[in-house]
C-alpha cells in the first residue's frame, strides 16, 4: 500500500465516527490542558513575586522573635523588643543603613460613627523609605511625631473608605483606637502588591505612641534592616546574629530565640514551594495522559475487532502486515496528538484568561509545549502499538471469515 492510500484510510476512519474519535481524545485534552495551565500559572507567579520583590528592594532582612516562624506564630516565644533595636543602631555593623522597629496591635478604631476592628502598626518616621508607601492624602508619620509621641494615625486606604466613605478626604478628622483619640494626618496605599494588605487594610501611627497608648510596653512584633551593599547580606545577618546573641545573653550551643530572613531567601523558599507545587499538580494531571491513553487503546482495540473483515480484505489484495500496523499506528498517534493540538489551545487560553483576572503575568515555557507535543505523540505511539500490532498479526483467511 502507498504512504498516501495509508493517510487516506487512517483519515476516513477517525472522520466516520466523530462522536468516538472526540470522546478517545478527551483524557488527552484534559491532560495537556491540565500540565500547561498549571505549568504557566507557577512560572507567572514566580514571575510576579520576583518583580514585586524587585520593586520592593532586596536588601532587607528581617528578625522574628522564636527559633522558626513556627513559634513565631505560636507567641511562646521571648519577645523582641526596641532595645534590641536601639542597642543595634548603636552597634559597629558597617553595612546597616536602616533600621526599622514594628509593634503591632489588633484593636477597635472607630470614626465619623463606624467602628471596625483593624491591625494597628506602631513603626517610626524612616520606615517610609524602606516600605514606598503611596500617600493618597495627606502625609506620613514625621520624625517629630516619633519624637513628640504624637497621637496621629494613617489610615490605609480600606480603612479611610470603610470609616469615612469613598472618594472621601479624612486628613483633620478625628479617630479613636479602643478608647484613644488621634487625629487623621494621611490615607495610605502600597505600590506594590506584596505590600497592599500591610498599607491597605491597617492604621499607621508612631511607635512610640504606640508603646506608650495602646501596647504599655516595648515590645515588638519585628526588626527590618536594609543594608548599604547588597552583596554583602549575608555578612551583615551574621554580623547582626552574633551582635543580637551577645546583647540578649545567649551563649555557646544555647539556640538562638530569634530568626532572621532576608527577601532573597523568600523568594527562594516561595520560588522552591511553587515548583514543587507545580510539580505535584502536574504530575497527577499526568494521569490524565495515562487514562487518555488506556481510552485509545481500548477504543483501536474496539475498532481491530469491528474491522477484521476489512483487514482480511487489505491482506488478500496484497497489503503487509507492516501496512497494517502502520496504518492503526497513525490512527492512534492521530487521535494522541489532535487531542494534544486541542489540549495545548485550551491550556494557553485558560492560562492567559487566569493571568489577566489574577493579574500575574503571563508565561509560557517553549519546553513545556514542546513536550506536551511529545507527550500526546508518545501516548499515541505506546497505547497504539498492542492494538495496531494485533491488527497487523491477523491472518487473512480467518479475518475474511470473521462475522
Amino acid at each position: 500500500m502507498r504512504v498516501s492510500d495509508i493517510f487516506s484510510s487512517s483519515r476516513q476512519t477517525l472522520s466516520g465516527n466523530r462522536m468516538r474519535t472526540s470522546l478517545t481524545m478527551l483524557g488527552i485534552i484534559i491532560g495537556i490542558s491540565s500540565v500547561i495551565l498549571i505549568s504557566s500559572i507557577g512560572q507567572g507567579a514566580v514571575a510576579f513575586i520576583t518583580e514585586e520583590l524587585s520593586t520592593f528592594g532586596t536588601n532587607f532582612f528581617s528578625i522574628n522573635p522564636g527559633e522558626d516562624p513556627l513559634t513565631a506564630l505560636a507567641g511562646t516565644s521571648k519577645p523582641i523588643t526596641i532595645g534590641d533595636a536601639e542597642a543595634l543602631e548603636e552597634s559597629d555593623i558597617s553595612n546597616i543603613e536602616y533600621i526599622v522597629p514594628f509593634g503591632w496591635s489588633s484593636s477597635e478604631v472607630s470614626g465619623n460613627e463606624e467602628k471596625i476592628k483593624s491591625l494597628i502598626y506602631g513603626m517610626p518616621s524612616h520606615s517610609e523609605t524602606m516600605l514606598k508607601p503611596e500617600m493618597i492624602y495627606g502625609e506620613f508619620i514625621s520624625e517629630i511625631d516619633d519624637d513628640n509621641q504624637n497621637r496621629v494615625a494613617v489610615l490605609g486606604i480600606d480603612v479611610a473608605d470603610e470609616l469615612f466613605g469613598e472618594n472621601t478626604n479624612p486628613v483633620g478628622e478625628s479617630i479613636r483606637i479602643d478608647d484613644t483619640r488621634f487625629k487623621v494626618i494621611g490615607v495610605s496605599k502600597s505600590k506594590g502588591a506584596l505590600t497592599a494588605r500591610f498599607f491597605d487594610t491597617v492604621v499607621n501611627i508612631p511607635l512610640s505612641t504606640m508603646t506608650t497608648y495602646i501596647t504599655g510596653n516595648d515590645e515588638i512584633i519585628e526588626i527590618d534592616i536594609s543594608v548599604v551593599n547588597e552583596n554583602l547580606i549575608d555578612q551583615t545577618i551574621e554580623d547582626v546574629e552574633i551582635f543580637l546573641r551577645d546583647h540578649r545573653g545567649i551563649e555557646g550551643e544555647e539556640k538562638s530565640d530569634f530568626f532572621m530572613q532576608s527577601f532573597k531567601d523568600a523568594l527562594s523558599t516561595i520560588q522552591t514551594v511553587t515548583n514543587l507545587l507545580t510539580l505535584a499538580i502536574a504530575a497527577i494531571s499526568g494521569i490524565s495522559l495515562i487514562v487518555g491513553g488506556v481510552g485509545v487503546m481500548n477504543i483501536m482495540l474496539v475498532t481491530v475487532t469491528e474491522r477484521t473483515k476489512e483487514i482480511g480484505l487489505l491482506k488478500a489484495i496484497g497489503a503487509k502486515d507492516r501496512d497494517i500496523l502502520i496504518q492503526f499506528l497513525i490512527e492512534a498517534i492521530t487521535l494522541s496528538l489532535i487531542g494534544g493540538i486541542i489540549g495545548i489551545i485550551l491550556g494557553l487560553s485558560g492560562a492567559f484568561a487566569i493571568s489577566q483576572f489574577a493579574g500575574i503575568p503571563f508565561v509560557i515555557s517553549p519546553l513545556v509545549v514542546i513536550l506536551a507535543v511529545g507527550m500526546s505523540s508518545l501516548v499515541g505511539i505506546i497505547f497504539g502499538l498492542y492494538p495496531a500490532n494485533k491488527a497487523a498479526k491477523l491472518n487473512p483467511i480467518d479475518a475474511l471469515r470473521y462475522e
